[in-house]
């Protein structure tokens, strides 16, 4: 006879069943006993860092191994350059308000006061330039600025277009009444539910009307350029809605519409970027660790996870050190994780996303348009719709997303007043290996004449007179990004936000370890509050406690 199972385990298995956030597997695992654990995390990403510094402040003992030699950070890393820093991912965060995710994640490990987040500028959170302006003859640029929420967004289109009333007001109806719906139905339980079971609580819901049920289905299924093409939206209006394409680096003929109404509704409801700068956001969960009696080490490339009877007992590094364990988080893809764990990979058919080169530049002081940053992001468009699918790295980019951390009031060096600006570009990680593949002066003449169509585009449409204060203008590309983190084809996000890799569904790992969890972008969702979303749920799994 089976002996009675306890109430904390029959509501773990309960709740096992019907999870259905990607890096959970039905385990019969009971909650965790009062005694410490061993927990090594593989990557310093948000994902590795926020679950590290949560169970190290919780009294486990915790070491995170990243393979950069110097900096943590995963793309949330920051270089220096001529005593300035450069975030090369993160320039802001959602969900950081009061009582939201990432301020609560921050009470919890007591590190909020000396991370003061500060709200992006709400007249005009974003700024876009659409179009050259060094055209022959006669030409149309259009230049706006992007007030917070998506109301407010709306009025400023209908004032700049008056003759496109009758298709912006039912496409912003349906933009806040799904995004509206997934805040107060979809977020609420999907942490919680499997997909069946809240699909069906979703179609049974009396209280959300069958329009807005059909508005989500077909939204699911439906590209970006679908939803536009629907709403009968001209081809500028489109450039200005989809402004902010390079957060999600997809072009809208391919891009998810649900993911991009959730994405953008989290952008308007409100941004906010890190008084401090990123890089005092992770060294200050580096401190919580180490404090807490772990270990945050960096040249730890793990080469190998050592199973015993399909339970992970260490991580082995390429410099012969091991680490031995009782749990492991990975902060890598799910098909770099199975290959340490020397099992086949080709299971896995998830696409990594594109991935997005940065150019961190250096402007001598005293130029005034760089002050008029602060709290905004820049981004510059051709006018064409973007190609981040097979963009030709070779020729002028066709997007910019232009951020500038000496703006915002961190990033400055002390012995000067020079300014800072960080810009992505789409890449071509296929295209950018072949260069590489010629050896050092091909890369050197590719990253010269990126840099150098940069800043021709930031001249001629942004920042008149900035050329000739430029002293440096150093590209990071997508071969630099793989090399500095490991990640797969140098990716920007994880997984592409295309609609057939949402309909892939989660992604399903066969006979994995049952005392490891992969925390990863890939394997979640991309973004400092969804990294810390991420986190917060294992904890919540393991420890039974919340923050």
């Amino acid at each position: 006879m089976n002996e009675p199972k306890t109430k904390s385990e029959i509501k773990l298995k309960e709740f096992r069943e019907q999870l259905t956030i990607p890096f959970f597997r039905t385990k019969e695992q009971a909650l965790w006993d009062g005694h410490p654990k061993k927990i090594i995390v593989v990557g310093s990403g948000i994902g590795g860092m926020a679950s590290a510094a949560l169970f190290a402040r919780a009294g486990h003992n915790v070491s995170v191994l990243e393979l950069n030699k110097e900096l943590i950070g995963g793309h949330g890393r920051s270089l220096t350059r001529h005593g300035m820093k450069f975030s090369m991912g993160p320039q802001y965060v959602w969900e950081f308000g009061d009582g939201m995710i990432g301020d609560r994640f921050m009470k919890f490990l007591g590190i909020k006061e000396s991370n003061p987040f500060i709200p992006m500028a709400s007249d005009g959170f974003e700024r876009l330039f659409i179009r050259r302006k060094n055209t022959s003859g006669n030409y149309f640029c259009v230049e706006f600025k992007v007030p917070q929420g998506l109301e407010n967004f709306r009025r400023e289109l209908i004032s700049l277009f008056p003759e496109e009333i009758d298709n912006l007001n039912p496409l912003f109806d349906d933009m806040i009444s799904i995004f509206d719906t997934y805040k107060t139905f979809f977020k609420k339980h999907s942490a919680t539910e499997g997909r069946f079971l809240l699909a069906t609580k979703f179609l049974l819901a009396g209280k959300v009307s069958m329009s807005i049920k059909l508005k989500i289905g077909r939204a699911f299924y439906q590209p970006l350029r679908e939803f536009f093409d629907q709403h009968h939206i001209p081809p500028v209006i489109r450039r200005i809605l989809y402004g902010h394409g390079g957060i999600f680096a997809e072009n809208e003929s391919e891009m998810s519409t649900i993911a991009y109404i959730v994405g953008t509704g989290n952008y308007h409801a409100g941004a906010w970027y890190p008084q401090n700068g990123f890089h005092h956001f992770f060294d200050s969960l580096a401190s919580v660790i180490r404090q807490a009696g772990g270990a945050v080490e960096t040249g730890k490339k793990v080469v190998r996870i050592q199973t015993e009877e399909d339970i992970v007992t260490r991580a082995i590094c390429a410099d012969g050190s091991s680490y031995d364990c009782d749990f492991l988080f990975s902060d890598i893809s799910p098909r770099l994780t199975y290959s340490l764990l020397g099992r086949e990979t080709d299971l896995f058919d998830y696409t990594p996303s594109h991935s997005i080169p940065a150019c961190c530049i250096g402007i001598k002081g005293g130029l005034d348009a760089i002050a008029g940053m602060k709290g905004r992001n820049y981004w510059w468009q051709d006018g064409k719709e973007v190609n981040y699918h097979a963009p030709d790295v070779l020729a002028p980019p066709q997007m910019l997303f232009i951020g500038s951390p000496t703006a915002n009031g961190f990033g400055k060096t002390s012995e000067n007043d020079h300014d800072a600006l960080v810009v992505f570009c789409p890449g071509n990680y296929a295209q950018e290996k072949e260069i590489y593949r010629h050896g050092p002066d091909a890369v050197s003449q590719f990253k010269q004449n990126l840099a150098g169509h940069i800043v021709d585009i930031l001249e001629e449409n942004i920042f008149p007179g900035i050329k000739s204060r430029i002293f440096f203008a150093d590209i990071i590309s997508s071969m630099d990004i793989e090399k500095d983190m490991g990640g797969e084809f140098g990716n920007a996000y994880g997984r592409r936000l295309t609609v057939e890799e949402l309909l892939k569904g989660p992604i399903k790992e066969e006979n994995c370890p049952d005392n490891l969890y992969n925390v990863s972008a890939t394997k979640n969702s991309p973004g400092i509050a969804a990294g810390i979303f991420t986190a917060s749920l294992i904890f919540e799994e393991l420890t039974g406690k919340k923050i």
